[in-house]
């Protein structure tokens, strides 16, 4: 019997403290996923795009989500967003905006980029377990994805 490996989480953020507390909250919150950590935009379009480093696909698979900062160096989230939205390999590849605006018009922006969620970072360890724990339970268990093409293009 083959099982499927399970599928991989984008972690598209610069903040190393930050990271390091997700990380925690993922694994006190029981995910197994893989989670790949990208500190820029521009490295996480290389990575969806599937070029240079990330061009081989089993190392590098599409995943099944992505938790994307909105400030990032390089490309913005935004940015990012939008460039996603209009490649049909990757367009359809759920991302929740975890940052720490409470912006209306971020927001807005964050949505009609084509966020599915935005969420915000909270200051409290036990909160982000909280959130993680929303996320598997709601984005990786309840919600049905989409079926992903293996490659996708620039």
């Amino acid at each position: 019997m083959h099982e499927e490996p399970l599928a991989t989480i984008l972690l598209v953020e610069d903040e190393e403290s930050d990271v390091a507390l997700m990380r925690r909250a993922f694994e006190k919150a029981g995910v197994l996923n893989p989670i790949v950590h990208l500190a820029n935009g521009d490295y996480a379009l290389a990575y969806l795009a599937g070029e240079g480093d990330y061009a081989d696909r089993t190392k590098s698979p599409l995943p099944a989500l992505i938790l994307l900062d909105l400030k990032l160096p390089g490309m913005t989230g935004l940015q990012l967003l939008q460039w996603m939205r209009t490649r049909s390999a990757v367009k359809r590849i759920p991302v929740v905006v975890l940052t720490t605006s409470r912006d209306t018009k971020t927001i807005n922006a964050a949505y009609d980029c084509g966020a599915n969620s935005y969420l915000l970072k909270p200051g409290d360890s036990s909160d982000i377990v909280e959130i993680v724990s929303a996320i598997r339970n709601y984005w990786m268990k309840l919600n049905e994805a989409p079926k992903l093409v293996m490659r996708a293009e620039r």
